[in-house]
């Protein structure tokens, strides 16, 4: 007899749908830059380039100083944008079947912030948004920074957390601090465009 639960077996039919698609994906992505890279190799075949050791030779052109009068006619410069302003980026998470946008990612150097778009809605009981999104990807990526940092080769302040703002049970937003790694924050996407994707359909949408 199995020593395996149905939810057991359910969880792991699911994660084995979004390796599939990881997979996919990656694949995919390989493919772009191995076109990419044939573009840039017959370019450079054409010696249609400048090197760059000449490039690194030439002598700049002159600096001309700004008269007093161009000074005080210049604007004034902008004003200081907040912290979380600057280098802020906004990036849509899409179901891979019709690009429709589940939600939208605002990211800046230190965290990444996943809104639900308004047209949807999803709650946090509904699977596999805890068992696997959160369980098992976020509680592991904060399980491996909490080890280092007890190793003292991370600062806990560096570590990563996490919180999930709801309504009565309807994710808000999702705010992921000291993701740090551009790796981390792919499969942050990869993963929560999946889950949702799954949570709409065992909702009926």
């Amino acid at each position: 007899m199995s020593s395996y639960s149905e939810d057991d077996i359910r969880r792991a039919a699911e994660i084995r749908e979004w390796l599939i698609k990881q997979i996919a994906d990656k694949q995919e992505e390989l493919d772009r830059l191995r076109n990419t890279l044939a573009v840039v190799d017959s370019l450079l075949k054409q010696g249609s380039f400048k090197a760059a050791a000449t490039l690194a030779t030439e002598q700049p052109r002159a600096q001309i100083a700004p008269t007093k009068q161009a000074m005080a006619t210049a604007p004034p410069p902008p004003a200081k944008q907040s912290s979380l302003e600057v280098g802020k980026e906004v990036r849509p998470l899409k179901r891979a079947k019709d690009d429709f946008v589940l939600a939208n990612a605002e990211v800046t150097p230190g965290a990444v912030v996943i809104v639900p778009v308004p047209e949807i809605t999803l709650n946090i009981n509904t699977p596999p948004f805890r068992s696997f999104f959160l369980n098992r990807i976020l509680e592991g990526m904060k399980s491996k920074d909490a080890e280092r940092a007890g190793q003292g080769a991370l600062k806990e302040s560096d570590a990563l957390n996490y919180r999930v703002e709801d309504d009565n049970g309807l994710i808000k937003r999702i705010v992921i601090n000291n993701y740090r790694e551009k790796e981390r924050l792919s499969e942050i996407f990869n993963t929560s465009a999946w889950v949702f994707t799954r949570m709409l359909e065992k909702a009926g949408s």
